[in-house]
Parts: C-alpha cells; sequence; structure tokens
C-alpha cells in the first residue's frame, strides 16, 4: 500500500509539472467599455471647471535581469481559410511563454477596473491586446482592422493579471476584418491571394495622475520586455473584392438612409 501511494503521489507531482493551459478569454464579448475620461471626469476637483491633459511622457519597461522573456504567438484556428477582402473572421490564438521565468499578462476583459484604485486622482493599470498581421507574396506587411477589445489589470483588482509559468500557455477568441487597419478605406489596393497571417501581442503599463486640473499621462511600453515568436499561418486566402466593394456601398447607403445631412455636406459620398 506504501508503494502504491508513493506511486501515485509521484505520478501527481510529475503531471502537474507538465505544461498546460491556464486562462481562456473570449474577446469578442467585452464586459466594459467606457473610457478612462468617462470614468474619471464625473467629480472635478474643487475650483476645476473642466480637465485638461497636461504631461504626456512616453517610456519602457526595464527588467531586473536584462533578459527578455520568450513567448510564442500563434494561430490555432480560423473560422475559414478563405475569407473576402473587407469580410469578417474569427480566430483561436495561443500565446505562450517560452522562456525560463514567469510572466504577468492583463487578464480582465472590464475595463472599468483601472477605475478602482484607492487614489481617484491616481490611476495605474496593465493594458494588452492581440493584433492579427497579414504577409503577402511580395512580403508586404499589412495590421488588419480588430475588432476585439483589449485586456485591463490592476494591482488593486484581484484576478486582473494573469501569471504564466514557464510552458503553459492562454487561449483567446477574437474577431478581425480583412482590411487594413491604418488605410481601411483602400480595399482596391488590398492584397487579393493567398498569403500568410500571424500573431502580435502588445502591453503596455500605464499611468494617469491628476495634478490640480490636469492630468498627466505616462506610458511604459513592452516592446524591449518580450522576445516574441510569431508562428505563421501557412494556409489563407483573400477573395472576393467585387463583393466587399458592394457591401461597402450598402453600408455606406444604410448610412446615408439614417443621416442624409452627410450627403449634403460630403457631396462625393452621394
Amino acid at each position: 500500500m506504501k508503494a502504491t501511494a508513493c506511486a501515485l503521489l509521484g505520478l501527481l507531482t510529475s503531471s502537474a509539472a507538465f505544461p498546460q493551459q491556464v486562462g481562456v478569454v473570449d474577446l469578442t464579448r467585452p464586459i466594459g467599455v467606457l473610457a478612462v475620461a468617462e470614468q474619471s471626469g464625473n467629480q472635478l476637483p474643487p475650483g476645476c471647471t473642466q480637465e485638461k491633459r497636461g504631461i504626456m511622457a512616453h517610456g519602457a519597461m526595464k527588467l531586473d535581469d536584462n533578459q527578455p522573456r520568450r513567448i510564442s504567438l500563434q494561430i490555432i484556428k480560423l473560422s475559414s481559410d478563405t475569407f473576402e477582402v473587407g469580410g469578417d473572421g474569427r480566430a483561436e490564438v495561443r500565446l505562450k511563454n517560452t522562456s525560463e521565468k514567469p510572466i504577468s499578462i492583463p487578464w480582465s476583459t472590464d475595463s472599468s477596473v483601472i477605475q478602482k484604485a484607492p487614489n481617484p486622482d491616481r490611476f495605474e493599470w496593465e493594458q494588452g491586446s492581440f493584433q492579427v498581421v497579414l504577409t503577402d507574396k511580395q512580403n508586404h506587411t499589412i495590421a488588419l482592422t480588430s475588432t476585439d477589445w483589449s485586456l485591463y489589470g490592476s494591482q488593486f483588482v484581484s484576478g486582473s493579471q494573469l501569471t504564466i509559468k514557464p510552458g503553459e500557455w492562454i487561449t483567446a477568441f477574437l474577431n478581425f476584418q480583412v482590411e487594413n487597419r491604418y488605410h481601411a478605406g483602400s480595399l482596391a489596393e488590398f492584397p487579393v491571394g493567398e498569403a500568410k497571417l500571424f500573431l502580435e501581442w502588445g502591453q503596455v503599463f500605464r499611468i494617469w495622475n491628476r495634478e490640480n486640473c490636469d492630468w498627466n499621462t505616462w506610458e511604459f511600453d513592452y516592446k524591449g520586455y518580450y522576445l516574441r515568436k510569431s508562428i505563421p499561418r501557412q494556409r489563407f486566402k483573400s477573395t472576393g473584392l467585387v463583393q466587399a466593394k458592394a457591401r461597402i456601398r450598402n453600408r455606406l447607403a444604410s448610412h446615408l438612409s439614417k443621416n442624409p445631412d452627410d450627403c449634403t455636406q460630403n457631396p462625393p459620398l452621394c
């Protein structure tokens, strides 16, 4: 009996050390989407009639050991391997810690965690988001329009941050549109045909501090903190440019029917 118990204990101990999934999040369904300005601007300090933007500063997160944390990013599954230009897509993705030390990422879809701080004049939070990127046969890289929401984390809100140990990973579900994020109206220039899709992860630490009537802001990026390896999704094809143009015309017609003044102010739209 003693030998059996020891063997069972050894099995449980070794199985706990195996790499495993530690979280799943659906970023297509956010809980809260209030902006910080909306959250903070309800009550003005005495003597202030309005809030203004003060100092704006940018920096980078530092590592104590100067050893970037390695992560791998992968698109596990797509809603289809063929998408129309301008159409919608859905992806199941994975972020895995491949380094030898744990990492921490924001883990709440509720943006209201930002305002849950002991000092109403100072907010500190982590914010992270995924980005789907396309590379065509000519190696042109295009960031696709994201329709999912960010993740938020605060040291003051339990459960809003997730620690991922070496070998562990999380799974997320995303929505995206097959169009250039920074030139959404230029569908005619969007590449049609076979391409590769990559996944990117962005994370920042933000501080908003109110001094008198001004909000001073600091943003610290994680670009040098992580050493990213993005595994390409090989099978992907964009097609249907004619259908995409027709869909946009229908959207525009629907918009103008509800907002006829736009037609008067912008005749080219009509």
